[in-house]
């Protein structure tokens, strides 16, 4: 009986030494070779890559990417909680303008590369003074400049790891800019490097390739200072909505940044996919060239926008089986989550509402006469534009048609023209656009960039100018009351869309579509530092 006993515990204790053993390796191939199992992380994106430049890029696709590479000072969450990330702490001195950031002392650029090779160089408060007097230099064309130089007033290194940013007046924006800023070598501009070619950063990992219009490849920093949960980050490249939950489906990717409205009851009955909602509205809207001479009179605009059913678009659009709200129309472009979103009614008040008859008395008021065709004329030239629209979102390209086809039955002459995503980007900038269709800026600076004057760009702001709105909007960024603050955002709000810049249509809530094997991916965001202080992405 002894003897008996005695087996039993040895095997016991062998048993135990086995498990423990097995949990001290890391897992290995399923093969059986031995091998640790490579965590590989597949994303796949509709939005193809425009830049890869860290200064130059404004679209969520570049980001995706190059906020793996990059670091920020801070980094503000789907909640608009604010984390830190190169920056270990900072704070605002009681005058409200002086912001000092203290910068983490184990951060090194990238190695591995032939711009640092094996060295290992920190990443001080002189790299990123450096970089914040670059985006801020006009001859940059930094995408970041009008936010940097309209409040900057001194950039100041303290110490080797502390920086100081003084501002003109007080900006309740500030930390936000700076969550906005990507921090580059000023060794790779001194020497001529090409970050656009192969970015080289500080973050958690490391550009590997990118293969255009297909996949960029990201392999993880071995000498960062948290051991990032994925060893490769594949983001591939799939313009196509169906095709990209096709993938997810079939287990070839691990998320998909958006489902389409077509593909949420498939994915919705999977057990081995969740579907998350990105929780912030995203603006999409119908923007007038207001430069342009057929929409010049705010009288004319209104008349456009009567003559449009939203709510029966926005419906059309975004009906589906599974039951889940994909959008909410909108009237302002200030999304429901956002300060001065929730003031509905107000905007409503000020929108000209669907009244496609009493559109064609005002333009007929104008001197806009229908002509043999069907189609309002005026001095012999007829009432014709395009609504332009980039050609990475069939849902935009959809609404354009939907919106085009309205129009003409009320005798207006458009047409709905997709261009590719590019194009439609450097038009958007330039004003080389009649009307078009975009979306976004649904951040915390959003209401500023797309109400207030910017004699730089037709984007997001198409040509609008006024005076009364701006001064409300800079008066709200110095305002530390987060009320009172929204007060003055929601009466700027009021005058804008009473004068039709946009013909808003609706705030979008994405749902991503993410595998059970993801891990800390609770807000789904790729836009997001999948390895950071306060989230680490990985697969099981």
């Amino acid at each position: 009986m002894r003897k008996s006993k005695l087996i039993s515990l040895l095997a016991l204790v062998l048993a135990v030494f086995t498990f423990l053993s097995a949990c001290s390796k890391p897992a290995t191939d399923p093969q059986g070779n031995g091998e640790p199992v490579e965590k590989v992380l597949t994303i796949g994106t509709y939005m193809n890559i425009t830049t890869l430049l860290p200064w130059k890029s404004t679209t969520d696709g570049d980001y995706y990417v190059l906020n793996q590479i990059y670091h920020k000072l801070i980094e503000m969450d789907n909640n608009s909680v604010f984390h830190p990330i190169l920056a270990e702490e900072w704070s605002c001195a009681e005058d409200g303008k002086t912001w000092t950031f203290k910068l983490r002392d184990n951060i090194y650029w990238h190695t591995g590369n032939d711009l640092f090779g094996d060295e290992k160089v920190q990443v001080t408060a002189e790299d990123v003074k450096y970089c914040l007097e670059f985006n801020m230099n006009p001859d940059n064309g930094a995408s970041r400049y009008s936010d940097l130089v309209g409040t900057i007033d001194q950039i100041n290194v303290i110490d080797p790891l502390t920086l100081q940013v003084v501002t003109k007046d007080i900006d309740v924006l500030l930390e936000y800019k700076m969550s906005q800023i990507l921090i580059f070598p000023k060794k790779a501009i001194d020497t001529g490097w090409d970050l656009n070619a192969y970015p080289v950063g500080s973050n958690a990992y490391k550009f590997l390739k990118h293969e255009i219009d297909t996949e960029v490849v990201l392999v993880k920093n071995e000498d960062y200072y948290i051991e990032p949960g994925l060893d490769k980050v594949v983001f591939k490249i799939i313009p196509d909505a169906n095709v990209c939950a096709i993938a997810l489906q079939n287990q070839e990717i691990d998320i998909a940044v958006t489902i389409s409205t077509e593909d949420i009851a498939n994915i919705a009955g999977l057990d081995y996919v969740d579907l998350r909602s990105s929780g912030i509205g995203s603006t999409r809207w119908i923007g007038f060239n207001v430069t342009h001479e057929l929409f010049q009179d705010v009288d004319v605009r209104r008349a456009l926008t009567m003559m449009i059913d939203m709510d029966s678009a926005v419906e059309a659009l975004f009906k589906n089986d599974a039951g889940i709200t994909l959008a909410v129309r909108g009237y302002a472009p200030i999304p429901l989550e956002r300060p001065a979103g929730d003031q509905v009614e107000r905007y409503k008040a000020q929108y000209p509402g669907y009244n496609p008859e009493e559109g064609k008395r005002i333009l007929e008021s104008k001197g806009w006469k229908l002509n043999s065709n069907g189609i309002y004329e005026k001095n012999g030239k007829t009432f014709s534009f395009n609504i332009q629209v980039g050609n990475n979102d069939p849902l935009r390209e959809n609404l354009a048609v939907i919106v085009a086809t309205q129009l003409k039955a009320n005798g207006i002459d458009a047409t709905a023209q997709t261009v590719e995503w590019g194009k439609h980007l450097t038009d958007l900038t330039t004003g080389n656009f009649d009307m078009y269709i975009v979306g976004g800026y649904s951040s915390l600076d959003g209401p500023m960039k797309i109400m207030h004057t910017d004699p730089l760009s037709f984007s997001p702001n198409p040509g609008y100018s006024n005076p009364q709105v701006d001064a409300l909007l800079e008066q709200a960024w110095r305002t530390v009351d987060g009320d009172e603050r929204a007060e003055l955002l929601a009466q700027a709000a009021e005058i804008f869309v009473h004068d039709a810049v946009f013909i808003t249509a609706y705030f979008q809530y994405f749902q991503t579509g993410v595998n059970v094997r993801v891990t800390d991916f609770d807000q789904p965001s790729v836009y997001l530092n999948l390895c950071a202080p306060w989230r680490n992405v990985s697969v099981k």
